[in-house]
């Protein structure tokens, strides 16, 4: 199933998500009315597209009101795919509709280069029987649905341009632009289903705009014998100038890049043989600086100058998504933040912040001696009989039950048996290991059942877990020598073990961290930070754990008096309070929860967590597993959005490379395998794939969206 539409992503700088419009769960906008298909609600595939115009069709037919005055029942915008596959829909269930195109029906797959092959996708797409995809050149698959087209008579008004669509009672006056000519229909719904393609990038310099640039290759043939420049270092630029060269064209390409990573590994390959051959040149490190009738002019990473005679400039840098037009609209877009937003996203920082002063007993304002709301310690002991409860057993309890609850909420969302089992495995582990035993069945057998923690949250996590002071009587001191060796165990030959086989899995299928920020965090996992700032940044988790390491041998040291010094004393107790604060506290708790709104789930736990900088130095040498792709990607961004990590998984899978914790800061979660509509991705054990069944998703809703 190899590549069928190629969609480059916008990404904000701040957060790494992709500029498209908030939906809800039926494909509806910010305005009520209003809904989106296809391309700008991040339906990857032609197959995808399909599905989605049907589906929101039947759920728009269900919304419209009797008696209503109106020109349609629901106006769509755009005839690609998403949007003829609604309109047949609207149809079939006897809606009033009308199509309005503003160059023609298919243009984005008319315009692909000729020849190019269309294949089908596997069955957890399929659309609509009449416009299903078939193995052929888009030539006859545009042909074919064009013949479906005129046999079920759809209305569509083209080449016809929407202005504006203003609100009115029980539906909106659209402003269409006909030409030179402007008129008004009123329509009670609309669908957006206009892609991006249209809207394509282009480059910023004096004469980009001349009527020999280019943004789609048609007929490679008509420049057979002409010289032409290609810009770009995508697979779009690199299939353009191989089809260019093959019909005979002199073609140069021009990239600012030094290493194409990018394109697929076939094309990449095609591209050095016409290159080694002398049939094509590749200037690398390049840019346009001027575009002139017969020449173009590049500069070099050294600021040299060179000029080209061209006779055709072909700029293959990708689409833009059209957001002046949906802000005419109304349309609010991801990264959009209204006064309410904002009040929102302070509530949840404070909420959180409140929380884990109760829970870890901090005396903070407004909880510290003195303040308002001191007395909530003292309200929150109870005496339940075999044990007082205090403000970190329900903290805990609540926890867990958010967990539960937003974890079913996965559970319903992601249905491969893989994701299935790995929440399972969350919400299991979190109230057995780390509420259930703990904290209601050991007070019932131990004297000190927090030390069970010591089994569950290993070090360096908890610095506790390898601590204990004994009362130096015989009995303390093998108690105490017992629950360190316990937890020397799990830190240093279980934890390695499972890492050995089974990578940083802990952080999503065992950790309690990690189950929060799977379950009420996997709201905002599209936000997590991406690029070289970002990587870099994972340093500061290495140095936690380093700094762990003398903290936790100094306050050992306090507990078993191997060294008498009040110096000594003095420094350690600074180390715990400052470890116990600032790390325990503010980065692993309020911080790390309080910022899932605004830079993703995984904040701490990639960032700051010293845990995952152990595991992460241990499968660096040791882990088996990886997550390996094949030749099939498509560049939709599928994966890398859905990385809760920011890792940019579409430039491994765009290169065919394995993904690992050699590259990476990858979880082994599964979720970039899940979402792929290709079936690109796997996860590798021990040099063999294991394929995870997949199924296509779409960004889960924040609480304010």
């Amino acid at each position: 199933m190899p590549d069928l539409v190629k969609m480059n992503l916008e990404f904000s700088p701040m957060h790494g998500i992709r500029d498209r419009p908030r939906l809800d769960q039926h494909h509806q906008s910010s305005v009520s009315g209003i809904y989106v298909i296809g391309d700008l609600a991040d339906a990857p595939v032609i197959a995808a597209a399909l599905k989605q115009g049907e589906e929101v069709a039947k759920h728009v037919a269900s919304t419209l009101s009797a008696g209503v005055h109106a020109d349609h029942d629901v106006l769509i915008v755009g005839a690609g795919p998403a949007g003829i596959s609604a309109a047949m829909t609207l149809a079939d269930l006897g809606v009033d509709h009308v199509v309005v195109e503003r160059e023609e029906s298919f243009a984005t797959i008319k315009n692909f280069p000729m020849g190019k092959m269309m294949f089908t996708e596997h069955e957890g797409n399929r659309g609509r029987d009449r416009l299903s995809l078939i193995d052929a050149p888009k030539e006859d698959l545009v042909a074919t649905w064009k013949a479906t087209l005129t046999d079920a008579d759809v209305p569509i008004l083209q080449p016809v341009e929407v202005q504006s669509a203003t609100p009115v009672s029980q539906g909106f006056d659209v402003v269409l632009i006909d030409g030179e000519t402007e008129r008004t229909v009123r329509a009670q719904r609309i669908i957006v289903a206009a892609g991006k393609r249209g809207h394509f990038n282009t480059l910023s310099v004096p004469g980009g705009d001349l009527p020999h640039v280019h943004h789609s290759l048609d007929d490679p043939r008509t420049h057979a014998g002409e010289h032409v420049l290609v810009v770009g270092g995508g697979d779009t630029a690199v299939e353009t100038a191989v089809l260019l060269a093959d019909a005979g064209a002199h073609v140069t390409l021009s990239y600012r890049g030094e290493d194409f990573y990018r394109p697929k590994e076939t094309n990449k390959r095609q591209l050095s043989d016409l290159e080694i051959e002398g049939r094509l040149r590749v200037l690398r490190g390049t840019t346009v600086s001027s575009i002139a009738s017969g020449t173009v002019m590049l500069r070099d990473n050294r600021g040299d100058t060179q000029s080209l005679n061209t006779d055709h400039v072909y700029t293959m840098i990708g689409t833009r998504v059209p957001t002046a037009f949906l802000r005419r609209l109304g349309v609010r877009l991801r990264g959009d933040l209204r006064s309410r937003d904002a009040l929102w996203l302070t509530s949840f920082s404070l909420l959180v912040y409140a929380f884990y002063c109760l829970k870890s007993g901090q005396l903070m304002f407004p909880f510290g001696v003195g303040d308002p709301l001191h007395w909530m310690h003292d309200a929150l002991k109870i005496d339940l009989g075999f044990r007082e409860t205090t403000a970190a057993f329900w903290g805990t309890a609540v926890y867990a039950l958010v967990i539960l609850v937003f974890g079913l909420r996965a559970l319903r969302r992601y249905k491969s048996q893989t994701q299935q089992r790995r929440y399972w495995s969350l919400i299991g582990f979190q109230w057995l290991f780390l509420f259930g035993i703990p904290e209601v069945v050991a007070p019932l057998i131990i004297e000190r059942p927090w030390k069970l923690y010591a089994l569950s949250v290993p070090w360096p996590l908890s610095i506790w877990s390898l601590v204990d002071a004994p009362s130096w009587s015989n009995g303390d001191r093998v108690t105490a020598m017992l629950w360190i060796a316990l937890g020397a165990t799990t830190s240093f030959v279980l934890i390695p073990l499972y890492v050995r086989r089974h990578g940083q899995r802990f952080c999503s299928y065992l950790c309690g961290c990690g189950g929060l920020a799977e379950t009420l965090g996997d709201l905002w996992r599209h936000l997590a930070p991406r690029g070289r700032n970002a990587k870099d940044a994972e340093v500061f988790g290495r140095l936690i754990f380093l700094l762990a390491i003398p903290v936790t041998l100094l306050i050992l040291n306090d507990a078993w008096a191997f060294f008498a010094s009040d110096a000594l004393y003095s420094t350690t107790a600074f180390a715990q309070q400052w470890y116990g604060l600032m790390v325990d506290f503010w980065l692993a708790s309020v911080i790390g929860v309080a910022l899932y709104p605004y830079l993703g789930n995984r904040v701490w736990c990639r960032f700051f967590c010293p845990l995952r900088a152990y595991m992460e130095a241990i499968a660096r040498r040791f882990s088996r597993i990886s997550i390996t792709s094949n030749d099939r990607c498509i560049s939709c961004g599928e994966c890398t959005l859905h990385c809760q990590m920011g890792i940019q998984v579409e430039r491994f899978a765009q290169r065919q490379l394995d993904l690992s914790n050699t590259n990476s800061a990858c979880i082994q979660c599964g979720i970039c395998v899940d979402v792929c509509p290709m079936d690109v991705l796997a996860v590798g054990t021990a040099g063999e794939s294991v394929s995870i069944d997949g199924s296509v998703l779409s960004i889960p809703r924040a609480p304010w969206e």
